[in-house]
């Protein structure tokens, strides 16, 4: 890429890097992933939303498959394959965590954010659980989500999510705002269909979800309305965000009091805004 282009992909991110605007149905570009680790989701999204769900990206289990290499992507075959075995091979972040001895599911966050493109500062980070991670997933047939994109089982969790809330199509993008498509829900659920997408929202804008580039988890933010058709918590493993939640809370070292405190995690409350 050359610099120009660089410097304005860098300038269009920082202009989509603003608390998302108060209003009707907007174009998916109009809202972005918070621009700091320690921006709360809900003052991030609050000016349009009324929650947001940290939905986490399912692991993946395929017998007889090339092993786990960290630093590697989730090899083709073993996309392939998740995808047509839909949500049988998908294994919870809370069961990794009780297998691997973790306190919570933060612990696995923190493991995951010392594999693949490493954005942890060392102060953050626990070699010694990514270890039990990584191994974990060699011994065990799995294959830890890939950072910035849907896993293979998401992609059915959305499929099913989006159509309990009435939307037959949605928008996608890159994550960079520089590609905006429309995706036929039933897409999703095709064991056909491969699907690589950053950010998706409702064209009605009433729900909007994204990933960082170098995180394994989604945020779906949602207004009262798209909420009471459809909760994330009956599709997605995760939990809702409180007032003070950000990307800190997969540091359970650093921050305790913003993490969750159950491996077994999948709250049903909403917080108090």
């Amino acid at each position: 890429m050359a610099a120009f282009e660089f410097i304005a992909v860098i300038e269009h991110i920082s202009a989509r890097g603003q608390y998302a605007p108060k209003g009707g149905a907007m174009p998916i570009r109009s809202f972005s992933y918070p621009n700091r680790d320690e921006v709360p989701y809900l003052v991030w999204f609050g000016p349009h939303f009324t929650s947001v769900f940290v939905a986490l990206n399912p692991f993946v289990r395929v017998h007889d498959a090339e092993p786990f290499q960290d630093g590697n992507w989730m090899p083709d075959e073993v996309v392939v394959r998740a995808k047509r075995s839909g949500q049988e091979c998908a294994v919870t972040w809370a069961e990794v965590a009780s297998q691997c001895a973790f306190e919570t599911i933060a612990d696995v966050n923190q493991a995951l954010r010392l594999t693949g493109s490493k954005r942890l500062a060392p102060e953050h980070a626990s070699k010694e659980n990514t270890k039990v991670l990584v191994g974990h997933c060699r011994e065990g047939h799995l294959y830890p989500p890939d950072e910035g994109c849907p896993s293979p089982p998401f992609d059915w969790s959305v499929g099913n999510f989006a159509t309990a809330a009435g939307q037959h199509t949605l928008l996608t993008g890159d994550g960079f705002g520089l590609s905006e498509t429309q995706l036929q829900v039933s897409k999703l659920i095709d064991p056909e269909q491969i699907n690589e997408f950053a950010e998706f929202a409702a064209p009605d804008s009433s729900f909007y979800a994204t990933i960082h580039t170098d995180y394994h988890y989604w945020l779906i933010c949602q207004t009262a309305g798209s909420l009471s058709k459809a909760r994330p918590d009956a599709f997605f493993e995760g939990f809702y965000a409180n007032a003070a939640t950000n990307d800190f809370w997969g540091i359970p070292h650093n921050r305790p009091g913003e993490c969750p405190q159950s491996p077994h995690l999948k709250q049903t409350g909403l917080p108090r805004l």
